[in-house]
């Protein structure tokens, strides 16, 4: 088990890494072209994997059942993640992207385990991560309020009076 916990959190320092690769990416080429670049240089890393490894091509061909199609869609929703994590990254930042991406996938994740576990014993493990993203989402919002003009345009000279006079 510590060997997936530290394969996961490997994965996840990867995964803020690129996050911050493709959105500098998206700043010079755009959000879809950079998308298209990281997939096309994954690909070729893969493809590099498989015939390295001796991975017979033939085998692979007899992956695509289109009994289930509708597993490959997670190829898209990738490619569509990707796009839009690096056009938001440019407008929100890496950390506050990162954390709405993560609430996200605590959504999801919570949403799945709630339908796909008929043994749900108690909602409430359920309430307490709902909780815990909404924590989040609201923390991000609270950190966009401007501030005041008042306070932000007070020249050094005047708040030294100020902190003068109340000594």
């Amino acid at each position: 088990m510590t060997l997936f916990i530290f394969l996961a959190l490997i994965n996840g320092l990867f995964i803020g890494l690129s996050r911050s690769l493709n959105g500098q990416l998206s700043q010079q080429k755009g959000p879809f072209k950079a998308s298209f670049y990281n997939h096309l240089v994954g690909f070729l890393l893969l493809s590099l994997i498989i015939v390295t490894f001796g991975f017979e091509v033939k085998s692979l061909s007899s992956a695509w059942n289109w009994d289930n199609g509708y597993l490959y869609l997670g190829g898209l929703i990738g490619a569509l993640y990707v796009a839009l994590n690096s056009y938001v990254l440019n407008q929100m930042g890496a950390m506050k992207a990162a954390l709405l991406v993560i609430s996200g996938q605590m959504m999801t994740g919570v949403l799945l385990d709630f339908i796909l576990s008929p043994m749900a014993s108690s909602v409430l493990p359920y309430l307490m991560q709902v909780l815990g993203v909404i924590l989040i989402v609201l923390g991000i919002a609270l950190s966009q309020k401007k501030p005041n003009k008042q306070s932000t345009n007070i020249p050094v000279s005047k708040l030294k009076q100020t902190q003068a006079h109340s000594k």
